[in-house]
Parts: structure tokens; sequence; C-alpha cells
């Protein structure tokens, strides 16, 4: 009897090395997580938008259709994207900052989540990342736009792609670059970092001053803001819900109401410390609390407030930088200038805009202006405080130095010889 041999059959394996495992399909992950941020942004956005409009509409007796309503709340949404908008005969290009700030915060979230779910360390990661949500949001702004345009609301396809897509690239950008470590911060000279952020600070203290001014003026007109609310209603919760999202924008008007140029309410108004020419207002929180007259005397210190804060920034800025010398604080600070400048210059912008055809076609401060007396203010005051604060800074360390050489006492080496050796026992 034979017995056959047979021997079981095996699966060829292959032994892999210690090299890197084979990446994920990287396209796919970039799709589904951009699909997923973008949506999830809009969707933060726009429901506390959509409950605010749906509780008004209840509360004004439910008249209207629910696609009304819902135009509405795409209406809100997009002009908190600096969209130009048309409410029946008023032409509404003011964007309330506050909701702004919010849509440009969850887009840098949105683009930074992208980023992290595809592991994105390079500039590469940041451009597919940042561009497929940019993308993405883009076509929902088309959409809204488009769907929006019904009733009383009447939005341009054009205008409104134009003025969203530059804030949603822009966010996105910085979020997607800041998750990926691939910001040229980093990069930069010593004195440009400390020029600019000197600048960006320098900026935001004269709106934190803006901001205080604009919460005087309510305190001080309190009974006229009152009596305006008062006309509305039942519905005057809304009309204080949007005077709190245009907030910002008093801000930056005081701010530039400070630096001197003043801001319009209308064509052909000035409203300025020393001057105000206005016309008739409409019955709105916002332009109850707008001065009707100049500033008194003892109030025109505010005039020298920006000059003020530069020379006080000046100073920290040359105190901070004792390892930089003279001909780069010079520079730093007139970076910290141009660069508070330009902030200004465009916050004003993005304020400014219209809220209807004829009286109030023009709202807000001229950019050009702002960025001239401010930056001339702040030129002066970063750059000569500066060099004054340098000055003395360098006496200091001398007087410093000299003072260590007298106390202390050099005690020096011995020689090295033969002496110094140690004893060799056998």
């Amino acid at each position: 009897m034979r017995i056959s041999d047979s021997t079981p059959h095996q699966r060829e394996t292959e032994a892999l090395g210690p090299g890197p495992r084979p990446r994920p399909k990287r396209p796919r992950a970039l799709l589904a997580s951009a699909l997923a941020t973008t949506l999830w942004c809009a969707t933060v956005v726009f429901t506390p938008i959509l409950v605010c409009v749906i509780a008004g509409w209840w509360q004004a007796g439910a008249e209207g259709s629910v696609a009304t309503v819902a135009a509405a709340a795409g209406t809100a949404w997009l002009a908190g994207h600096g969209v130009p908008v048309d409410i029946g005969p008023i032409r509404l290009s003011v964007a309330p900052l506050a909701l702004t700030a919010v849509v440009a915060w969850r887009l840098a979230k949105a683009a930074a989540g992208t980023t992290r779910a595809i592991g994105g360390r390079d500039a590469a990661a940041v451009r597919a990342a940042a561009g497929l949500v940019t993308i993405l949001y883009t076509g929902l702004v088309a959409s809204a736009a488009a769907l929006s345009a019904r009733g009383p609301f009447g939005i341009d396809m054009l205008p409104a792609l134009l003025h969203a897509v530059p804030l949603i690239a822009a966010a996105t950008a910085f979020g997607s670059a800041r998750e990926a470590g691939v910001l040229p911060w980093g990069a930069a000279s010593v004195w440009l970092r400390r020029g600019l952020r000197t600048g960006f600070i320098t900026a935001g203290a004269l709106l934190a001053f803006g901001a205080a001014a604009t919460g005087v003026a309510f305190a001080v007109r309190g009974p006229v803001v009152a009596d305006t609310l008062g006309v509305y209603g039942s519905a005057s919760w809304i009309v204080a819900l949007m005077s709190l999202l245009y907030l910002p924008n008093l801000a930056i008007w005081a701010a530039a109401y400070i630096a001197g140029p003043g801001f319009a309410v209308g064509e052909g108004t000035a409203v300025q410390t020393a001057m105000v020419e206005l016309g008739p207002l409409p019955a709105f929180p916002v332009f109850a609390a707008v001065p009707n007259a100049p500033l008194p005397d003892y109030a025109t210190v505010l005039v020298g407030l920006p000059l003020m804060l530069a020379a006080v920034f000046g100073v920290i800025l040359t105190y901070r930088s004792p390892d930089l010398r003279l001909p780069r604080v010079t520079t730093a600070s007139i970076v910290a200038a141009a660069t508070a400048a330009l902030t200004l210059a465009l916050l004003s912008y993005l304020s400014g805009g219209a809220a209807g055809h004829d009286l109030l076609a023009d709202l807000g401060p001229d950019p050009l202006a702002v960025a001239g007396t401010a930056g001339a203010q702040l030129l002066i005051g970063l750059v000569g405080a500066a060099l004054v604060a340098r000055l003395f800074a360098v006496h200091r360390r001398a007087a410093e130095a000299e003072l260590v050489r007298r106390d202390t006492v050099v005690i020096p080496e011995p020689a090295p010889g033969r002496d110094d050796a140690l004893p060799w026992h056998p």
C-alpha cells in the first residue's frame, strides 16, 4: 500500500520592511472632511438667525408664508458676509460686523478641521483644504442668494459673490495655514514681527476707546434710545438685537471720530469733534446715539488720544527691544504706524455702506481720510517716543554697566605651574 505524499497548500507571504506604511486615500478624506466642516460651519451660524426670525414672525402674528421667513433668514445670513441686499425699497450694504466676525471665525475653524483631518503640514495641504472649503462654502452662498431673492428681498448674484468670496478665502487660508503651522510669522525678522504686533495692538487700543465712547454715548442719550425702541412696540427686541449686531460698526465709527476725520450719516453730512452736520435720521437706536453737537471744550482732549496711545506703545516697543539697534527700532516703529493706519482704514471700509437710496446712501467713515489722519498721528507718536525712549534706555544700560563694573571685584586666576599638579606616590 502506497501512501501518497501530500503537503498542504501554503500562501506566499511577503515580509514588509520597516518603511512607511501606505497612506490612506487623501482625496477621499479631503472631500469628506471639507463637506462635513463646511456644512457644520453654515449650520452653526444660520440656525440662530433662523430661530430669531421665526420667533419674530410668530410674535408679529405669523403673517406671510414660510418661504418668506426662510428668505428673511437667508438674507440676514448673507448680510453677515458683507453682501448688499435689497429689503423692499431699502438698499442695505452695511455689514453687521458682529455677525461677520462670527462667520470668519467659523470659516477658519472649518478650514483648520479639514487640514487636521488630512494630516496637512505643508503649503500644498493648505491650498487643498482652504481651496475646497472655499469652493463648497461659495456654493452655499450662491444657493442662498438664489433662494432668498423672493418677496420683498432682492439679492444680485454677482455682487454677492464679489463681496463674500474675499472674506471666505481669507478666513479659510488663515485657519488652514495656522493649523498646518506654515504661517510666515515665524520666518519674519524680529523687527518686522515686533512692528506688526505693536501696530495691531495700537489699533486695537484705539478701537477699545471707540467702544468705550460708544457706550458712553448710549448711556448719555439713554432716554432717546428708549423712546426709539418704544416706537416698535412688541418687536422692539428684534430691533435691539439688530442694534447689538451693529455695535462693532459703531465702535469703528467712534474711533474715526476720535482720530479726527469723523464719519458720515447720509450724503453731505459730517460728524466730527468740532463740527456736526446732520439731516433727518430714521428711528433706529443706532442713530439715536449719534452726537448732534460738537464736543465741549473740556472734552477736546480726545483729539490727542491717538497721539498719546502711539507714544505709550512706542515706549513699550523700545523697552522690549533692547537687542535691536537704533535703525531697526525706528523701522519697527514706522511699520507699527503703517500697520495701525491700514488696519483702521480696512475696518472703516468694512463698517460703512448704505442703508437706503437717497438720504442714507453714505454711512461710515472715509477710509482714506482715516488712514491719512490717524497714520500721521500714529507715526509721530510711535517714532518720536521710540527715539526718546531709546536715548534714555541707552543711558540707563550704560549706567547699569558702569555700576556693575565698579561693584565687581575681579579675582585673577592663578597661572598653571608645576606646583599645581597633584603629588605622585609610587
